[in-house]
């Protein structure tokens, strides 16, 4: 199956909010639309990259990336602030090819590390993870909201 990884643009936007949707109610939320809707108009001005699986001109996953900087390790990394795939895509070899390819665009802009988390209930993500190689570090996340 031939496919493409590409950086998102502006034409893709109902796409990726189909796909947050998704992802959102995969792991037991529901996404807020107007407020993301309204932001989402111009990903191209986001302060993220957003990266999408395309087969077929169907856009079938997508991930996140943040640039931040790690003042325990004096260095920047990549936080990978999500990573989903439709349903029937899974297991058919793309997250692998977007792992792949995140570390291979780390790499070209000189970083070394990528962080991300995922929901303990999310056993397959995990054990996913595990076998590329990834280690997990134990963390509570917390949410200040107002």
């Amino acid at each position: 199956m031939e496919y493409r990884i590409r950086l998102a643009n502006n034409n893709d936007q109902q796409s990726i909010m189909n796909l947050m949707k998704a992802h959102a109610l995969y792991e037991g939320h529901k996404i807020e639309i107007t407020r993301q809707h309204q932001r989402l108009y111009a990903i191209e001005s986001l302060p993220m990259s957003i990266f999408v699986i395309e087969v077929n001109h169907q856009l079938l996953g997508y991930m996140s990336i943040i640039k931040q900087f790690s003042t325990w390790d004096m260095d920047w990394y990549l936080y990978l602030d999500c990573l989903y795939l439709t349903e029937e895509t899974r297991g058919h070899g793309f997250g692998l090819k977007l792992m792949e390819y995140l570390k291979s665009y780390a790499k070209e802009k000189g970083i070394n590390s990528v962080q991300w988390q995922t929901p303990v209930s999310n056993l397959s993500a995990i054990g996913f993870y595990q076998k590329l190689g990834a280690v997990n570090k134990e963390k509570q996340r917390f949410f200040w909201d107002f």
